[in-house]
C-alpha cells in the first residue's frame, strides 16, 4: 500500500489582513485524500497560530522528509503570499515570492521564500517520493486569496530578507533530467488568487476548483488532464486569475506514475471545445481533425475551426457531446493532417525500396512529395542509412517488415523533431523583442562565429565547458518562454527553462542563474577534433503553451519500442505525433489560417568541441 505524506497549511487568522477560506480549503483537501483507497494517509494538518514558519519548515523537512521511493509527499498551502522587487539573477520575472506564514507578519519573522522552499521539495524527489506543492494564494506561480472576493496577497515586508539562502541545486545541465517536485499553483507569478463564498462556504477559488476536478477525474488524473479542467473551472470565476502546472503533463497527481497519455488535450471552455495545441505547435491550417482517444465505436473527430497561438477552437463533427464531456478532458490524435510532410526520398535495391514503400504507407507524417523536411533513405546491403535529419545520421537494418517499420518510426521522430527545430512565426514581431544569450565563464572558451554559431570548447585538460544561457526580455510586458535543448541525436528537452514568465527588461536565466555545462553524448571519445552540435530553441508567447509536444527523447535504435506516448488501442500507434490514417479519405486541410498569433522564437546553434 501507498504511503501518503500530507502537510496541510492554512491560514485565516493572520494578523493583518486575515482570511476566511484557507483552513476550510485544507480540512477538504484532508478530507479528499482520507476518502482515497488503497494508500495510507499520514496527516499532519497545521492550522492558523500553528502554522508559524518553523512548524512548516519542521513539516517540510520532518514529515514530508520521511518519504522514500514509492511514496507520495504532498504540501497543500492556503494563505497570503507576498512578492518584492529583486535583481536575483534566478528570479526572472524580476520578483521574489514568497509564503506568509502565521508569525511572518510579526516584528522580525520572516515568509517561507520560493527558493528554499523549492530546494527543500526537490531534495525530497531526489530521494525517490513523488512530490506535489498545492498552493493556493497569490504569487504562487512562482513556486512558492482584491477585495470584490478575498485576495490572499500581503505587502512585502521591510524587514523580510531578500538575499537569503538559495538553498542547493544540483549541478550539470546535459544529461538526465533530476527529479523534481511538480507545482499546481493557484495564479501566474505576477498574479493574485481570490476567495469567495463558493457553495455555501468562503473557498479558495483554485481549491475548490482542484478538488472538484480530482471528484470527477481521480486522484491517479494526470497533472495536465487536472490543470486543464482547473483552469477553465477558475477561469469561469475570475478572468484574472490563471492557474499554473509545472511539471510532467503525464504524471499521476497521488501516484506519480508515468501515464500513457497524449500530448495534445480536449476540453470544453467558455469559447466552446479547445484543443491545446496551436501555432506555436506547428499547427498551420483550419480544418485540420483530431480524434478522441480511447472510445470504443465509431471514432468521435472534431475539426479546427480557429488558431491561436496556444490552441485550437475546434467544433465536434458527426457527434453531439453531452454534459458529462462538457466537464471532461479528452485525449486526442491528429487524423488529418495538421503538420507537414517530410519528402522522403528512397533509394537503393529495388526489393529494399519496395519494402520500405509499403512501410510508409500508412505513415501521414511521412510522403514521397512532401512539403516539410527532405529526409533520404539510402538502402544496400540488408541496412539503411537515413539522412537529412541535420543531426548523427542513424544506420538500422533492413531485412524484414518489422525492420521497415522500424526504419519509419525513425523517420517520423527526425520529422517531429525537425518540426520542433525549424519551427518559425512568419510575423517576427514577438522574436524581434527577445534575445538568447550565450556567455563564457572561468570553464572551457566560447567563440561566435559570423554566421551565429557560438562554438564552446573543452578545456585544455579535457573538462567540459560552462557557459551562462540568459533570455532577455525588451519587450513593455511579461512573455512567456520556454527554451529547448535539441541535440543531434533528434532529442528536444525544455528543462534548461521550463516554461516561465520573464518580466519586462529582465533576463531570465537557464537553470536559474546556474551555468549550464556543456558534455560529448556517452558514447563520443573526448578527443581532439570530437564534436557535437545542439541547438537551443525559445519559444515566446504571451501565455502558456502545451510543453508536452516539446518532448522528445533521443532516437535509439536499441530502444526494443518507440516510445509512443499513446494509450493501446487509441487507433495511432506511432511516434509523439504518429498521426492515426483519416477516416473517410478526406485530404488534409482547409483553408490557410490567417491572423498570426503573439508568439516567436528564436534560435542558437551551438557546437562543443574538443580543440
Amino acid at each position: 500500500m501507498r504511503s501518503v505524506y500530507a502537510l496541510f497549511v492554512g491560514i485565516d487568522d493572520y494578523p493583518e489582513k486575515p482570511l476566511k477560506g484557507c483552513v476550510n480549503d485544507v480540512r477538504e483537501a484532508e478530507q479528499w485524500l482520507r476518502r482515497q483507497g488503497g494508500v495510507r494517509a499520514d496527516v499532519l494538518p497545521l492550522h492558523n497560530g500553528r502554522a508559524t514558519r518553523a512548524a512548516v519548515l519542521g513539516g517540510i523537512k520532518r514529515h514530508l522528509g520521511r518519504s522514500g521511493p514509492g511514496d507520495t509527499a504532498l504540501l497543500w498551502f492556503s494563505g497570503h503570499g507576498s512578492e518584492e522587487a529583486t535583481d536575483a539573477p534566478w528570479e526572472a520575472t524580476g520578483r521574489s515570492q514568497a509564503l506568509v506564514c502565521h508569525d511572518s507578519q510579526t516584528p522580525g519573522g520572516q515568509p517561507l521564500r520560493d527558493t528554499e522552499l523549492g530546494a527543500l521539495l526537490d531534495g525530497i524527489a531526489a530521494r525517490g517520493a513523488h512530490v506535489v506543492a498545492v498552493l493556493d494564494c497569490c504569487h504562487s506561480g512562482g513556486a512558492t486569496r482584491d477585495e470584490t472576493a478575498g485576495v490572499r496577497s500581503v505587502t512585502w515586508r521591510p524587514w523580510w530578507h531578500t538575499d537569503g539562502a538559495r538553498g542547493t541545486r544540483d549541478t550539470g545541465g546535459q544529461g538526465p533530467e533530476q527529479h523534481r517536485h511538480v507545482l499546481l499553483a493557484a495564479c501566474r507569478p505576477q498574479e493574485l488568487a481570490h476567495e469567495d463564498v463558493l457553495d455555501g462556504r468562503v473557498r479558495g477559488y483554485f481549491s475548490h476548483a482542484l478538488l472538484a476536478t480530482l471528484g470527477a477525474l481521480g486522484p491517479a488524473a494526470a497533472h495536465g488532464a487536472l490543470h486543464a479542467r482547473v483552469e477553465e473551472r477558475v477561469r469561469r470565476l475570475s478572468s484574472v486569475q490563471h492557474p499554473e502546472l509545472r511539471g510532467p503533463e503525464n504524471g499521476s497527481f497521488l501516484y506519480g506514475d508515468t501515464l500513457e497519455a497524449s500530448p495534445f488535450l480536449l476540453r470544453h471552455t467558455a469559447d466552446g471545445w479547445e484543443v491545446n495545441c496551436g501555432r506555436a505547435h506547428g499547427l498551420a491550417t483550419v480544418g485540420a481533425e483530431f480524434t478522441l482517444l480511447g472510445g470504443a465505436g465509431t471514432p468521435r473527430t472534431v475539426v479546427v475551426r480557429a488558431l491561436r497561438a496556444e490552441s485550437a477552437l475546434v467544433e465536434p463533427t458527426g457527434w453531439q457531446p453531452g454534459p458529462a464531456d462538457r466537464e471532461s478532458v479528452f485525449g486526442v490524435t491528429p487524423s488529418v493532417l495538421a503538420f507537414t510532410r517530410a519528402a522522403v526520398t528512397l533509394e537503393g535495391e529495388p526489393a529494399a525500396v519496395r519494402l520500405l514503400a509499403d512501410a510508409l504507407v500508412d505513415r501521414p507524417l511521412l510522403a514521397a512529395e512532401g512539403d516539410g523536411p527532405t529526409l533520404r533513405v539510402e538502402a544496400a546491403d540488408g541496412r539503411v542509412r537515413v539522412s537529412g535529419g541535420g543531426g548523427v545520421e542513424p544506420e538500422l537494418p533492413l531485412r524484414s517488415r518489422v525492420d521497415a517499420a522500424r526504419v519509419a518510426d525513425c523517420l517520423e521522430h527526425l520529422t517531429r523533431w525537425r518540426h520542433i527545430r525549424d519551427l518559425d512565426n512568419p510575423d517576427p514581431w514577438l522574436s524581434s523583442l527577445v534575445r538568447v544569450t550565450v556567455e563564457e565563464t572561468s570553464v572551457g572558451d566560447v567563440r561566435h562565429t559570423a554566421d551565429g554559431e557560438v562554438i564552446c570548447s573543452y578545456t585544455d585538460d579535457h573538462r567540459s565547458p560552462q557557459v551562462m544561457v540568459g533570455i532577455r526580455n525588451d519587450s513593455d510586458r511579461p512573455l512567456w518562454c520556454v527554451l529547448l535543448d535539441l541535440t543531434d541525436r533528434y532529442g528536444s528537452w525544455p528543462g534548461l527553462f521550463e516554461g516561465e514568465f520573464v518580466g519586462p527588461g529582465h533576463t531570465g536565466w537557464a537553470r536559474r542563474g546556474e551555468p549550464v555545462w556543456l558534455f560529448l553524448p556517452s558514447g563520443r571519445e573526448v578527443r581532439r577534433g570530437a564534436y557535437t552540435r545542439e541547438w537551443l530553441k525559445l519559444i515566446v508567447a504571451e501565455n502558456e503553451l502545451n510543453l508536452a509536444p516539446f518532448r522528445l527523447d533521443p532516437w535509439s535504435a536499441d530502444a526494443p519500442e518507440p516510445a509512443r506516448g499513446l494509450p493501446t488501442g487509441s487507433g495511432s500507434d506511432g511516434g509523439l505525433l504518429r498521426l492515426a490514417a483519416p477516416a473517410h479519405g478526406r485530404d488534409a486541410g482547409g483553408p490557410q489560417g490567417r491572423g498570426v498569433g503573439r508568439w516567436g522564437t528564436v534560435k542558437v546553434l551551438i557546437r562543443t568541441e574538443v580543440p
